[in-house]
C-alpha cells in the first residue's frame, strides 16, 4: 500500500500504509469588520490547512511495531514545517510539521490511527523547479511565460546585463497582473539583479540592494505576459519557481 515521506524519509520503511486521507480540501475566506454603519471587507485570506491520514503500522510482533511507532514518531516529531510527500501524489509537497498521532492496537501485529499535520501555508508546490531563460533584445521587451498549477507563484527573476548601463531605472513588470518592480542604480556586462517575489528581496551581486519601487511581480496559472524596460538589448531574463496548487 502507498505511504508518504516526511522530510526526506520515506515512512514505508516503518511499514506504515495510509489508508484514506483528506490531502484535497481547501477553505479560504472573506474577512470584514463591522464599524458602526460600516463594513470594511479585506481581501481574500486562505485557511491553514489540516491535512489528515488515516494510517495503519505493521510490524512481525507486538515489539516490532513498537519499534516501526516509535521510529515514526522520531521522524515526524519536527517543531518547523518539513515537506510532506504522498506516494500516490509524488509531484507535489506540502510544507508541514505535526499536529497529533492518535491510534490503537487493532491486532498484535497492527497499529492503526490517524495522523494529523498542520500547514500554515496551504498551498502545495511542485516538487520539479521550473527554469526559464530569455534574451532581452528589444527594448523594452515582452516575453511570455506559461504556468502550471492553480495558484500564484513566486518566483526569483534574475536579469545579468549584457553591457554597462549607467544610471538606469530598470522594470520588470508583469502585464497579465498589473505589477511592476522599478529599481534605480547602475550595471556593468555579467552584473545579476536578482529579484525575489517570494522573500520580497532584490541583490545585485548578491548583495542585497532595496533601491526600488512598486511592487514584485508574480506569475498567475496560465500564461503571463513579462515586460522588461531600460535592460538595453543585450540581457538575459532567467525566472525560477514551483507550480503552486490550491
Amino acid at each position: 500500500m502507498a505511504s508518504f515521506t516526511f522530510n526526506s524519509v520515506d515512512l514505508a520503511d516503518y511499514d506504515l500504509s495510509v489508508i484514506s486521507s483528506n490531502f484535497f480540501e481547501f477553505s479560504q475566506s472573506l474577512p470584514y469588520t463591522q464599524l458602526q454603519d460600516y463594513t470594511l471587507i479585506g481581501g481574500y485570506k486562505r485557511n491553514a490547512l489540516g491535512l489528515r491520514m488515516n494510517v495503519v503500522i505493521q510490524g512481525t510482533n507486538a515489539a516490532d511495531v513498537i519499534s516501526n511507532l516509535d521510529n515514526v514518531k522520531k521522524t515526524l516529531a519536527s517543531e518547523e514545517e518539513k515537506e510532506l510527500i504522498l506516494d500516490s501524489i509524488n509531484t507535489r509537497y506540502w510544507n508541514a510539521r505535526l499536529e497529533s498521532l492518535d491510534g490503537d492496537f487493532v491486532a498484535n501485529t497492527a497499529w492503526q490511527g490517524t495522523i494529523t499535520f498542520l500547514c500554515p501555508d496551504p498551498l502545495a508546490y511542485s516538487t520539479t523547479e521550473t527554469s526559464s531563460d530569455f534574451n532581452i533584445d528589444a527594448d523594452p521587451d515582452t516575453i511570455v511565460e506559461t504556468v502550471g498549477g492553480t495558484a500564484i507563484a513566486k518566483p526569483v527573476w534574475t536579469l545579468t546585463a549584457g553591457e554597462t548601463l549607467t544610471d538606469v531605472t530598470i522594470k520588470l513588470e508583469n502585464v497579465t497582473t498589473d505589477e511592476e518592480l522599478q529599481w534605480t542604480g547602475s550595471l556593468v556586462d555579467e552584473d545579476e539583479l536578482e529579484i525575489d517575489s517570494q522573500y520580497w528581496t532584490v541583490k545585485k551581486n548578491g548583495t542585497v540592494d532595496m533601491n526600488i519601487t512598486g511592487e514584485f511581480p508574480r506569475l498567475i496559472a496560465g500564461s503571463n505576459s513579462i515586460k522588461v524596460t531600460a535592460f538595453s538589448t543585450t540581457g538575459t531574463l532567467n525566472i525560477t519557481y514551483r507550480d503552486a496548487y490550491l
